[in-house]
């Protein structure tokens, strides 16, 4: 009998094993087989789809944001009630999504419930402070809700992320509050490239005051050569050229080989001996179709080294190939003086110096133009400035022909340009007058 019972027991064991076996696997599948089904409800995409699938998925938070924003975006019929429950239910099941939450927020816009609109914002952007969308979601919330600080912080944060649209908030801020020291206190972060960005924006809107509030703040360490060119560029426009004056003076100060002989010329880089920083108060290049302006330490009458253009023999311009921007006294007498060497130089409209009023009427001189083949000739020319100029244009330039033959060929160089006040010499008849 003992023999007999023994097998029993081991059967009666390993039955219970296998029981015991197959409930936790159908308690393992239970769970899987609620999410198999809830996947099949949800992909019909339909409201009962949706709502079946929560049903027999009803710990998954996604079902319910996805009810709450069909409710919310059904454009014939929004329920954003309805919304507001399905999107408060996906939040009890999981309340640190922030995408829930924004649309919460969107959800009790539209029933006019702000103050919880407010809280579940801030509750998003607390969430996700590194989502560009949602920092322009909620800058632009608070901005109807007549929040502006609120908003410029909101898009103080965006414009850390997206430096790219700086330019767009700085609009809409100045829409919302024109005020600059507002706006750059609250706004713009405290970054060189910001700032920069910020101040090539007063500039674009030739907001002048405002432009040189900003500058001033701006790190000289970090100054970028282009920035420093576009500020001074922006000052000379505006015909603020003392204030233009100062800021180069101070920048270029600083770069070693920059000093100019202020004895000697009133022209800046006057032998092109110096890289030309193209603005400001050096010379501007400018370059067309069939016109090669390039530096040549080949050929040069003072220095090592001149300003060279070739034309291709295919092309009519009429350009000034080399131009830059001088401050001069009102009602002052000057001598402008430069080099012109010509080789090959076709049709009779060469090359000549010109100097023209910057910003002002009453002044247009030119020099002889050059053309042929000639060695370094001395262009001159006298003039006074006009009342009402401060700074003038001295160019190098070649004007458009008129005439049949009009396609230039050959090349020129132009070296040593120099431009000085005339000062007046009173005889002994004038003195006693």
């Amino acid at each position: 009998m003992k023999n007999e019972a023994g097998p029993q027991k081991g059967s009666a064991l390993s039955l219970g094993l296998s029981f015991i076996v197959v409930v936790l696997y159908v308690l393992l599948l239970i769970p899987l087989a609620r999410q198999a089904v809830g996947w099949y409800f949800f992909n019909r995409a339909t409201e009962s789809g949706l709502l079946s699938a929560g049903h027999f998925d009803s710990g998954n938070d996604t079902y319910p944001y996805l009810l709450g924003k069909l409710y919310l975006t059904d454009i014939q019929t929004p329920a954003p009630d309805k919304a507001i429950a399905h999107y408060r239910r996906s939040i009890s099941l999981n309340p640190l999504q922030s995408g829930a939450w924004t649309e919460l927020s969107r959800a009790y816009r539209m029933t006019g419930r702000q103050k919880e609109a407010e809280r579940a914002l801030e509750r998003a952007v607390k969430l996700s402070p590194n989502d560009p969308g949602l920092m322009w979601d909620a800058g632009t919330f608070w901005i109807t809700s007549g929040m502006t600080a609120e908003a410029f912080t909101a898009f103080r944060r965006y414009l850390l992320i997206e430096p790219d649209y700086q330019t767009m908030v700085y609009d809409l801020s100045w829409k919302l509050r024109p005020d600059n020291a507002y706006i750059f206190r609250n706004l713009v972060p405290e970054t060189y490239e910001h700032r920069s960005k910020y101040l090539a924006y007063l500039m674009s809107a030739k907001k002048t005051v405002e432009a040189q509030e900003v500058w001033k703040t701006l790190d000289q360490g970090s100054l970028r050569q282009d920035d420093f060119i576009a500020y001074v560029n922006f000052l000379i426009s505006n015909g603020l050229y003392e204030q233009a004056g100062e800021v180069w003076k101070e920048i270029t100060g600083k770069i070693g080989d920059r000093e100019r002989d202020e004895a000697a010329s009133l022209v800046w880089n006057s032998g092109f001996e110096h890289e030309i920083l193209n603005g400001g108060f050096d010379w501007q290049i400018r370059e067309t179709e069939g016109v090669n302006v390039f530096l040549d330490e080949s050929v040069h009458m003072t220095g090592r080294r001149s300003l060279g253009v070739v034309f291709d023999g295919k092309h009519n311009p009429d350009i000034a190939f080399a131009s830059e921007v001088i401050r001069v006294i009102p009602g002052a007498s000057y001598q402008l003086k430069g080099n012109i060497k010509t080789e090959a130089l076709t049709t009779t409209n060469g090359v000549f110096l010109q100097v023209t009023g910057h910003n002002c009427a009453g002044l247009d001189k030119r020099s002889e133009v050059m053309t042929g083949t000639a060695f370094w000739k001395e262009a001159l020319i006298d003039f006074d400035a006009p009342a009402s100029c401060s700074a003038v244009v001295v160019m190098a330039r070649r004007e458009r022909s008129p005439k049949l033959d009009n396609k230039i060929e050959g090349t020129a160089w132009i070296d040593g340009i120099s431009l000085r006040q005339q000062v007046s010499v009173q005889t002994s008849s004038s003195k006693k007058r």
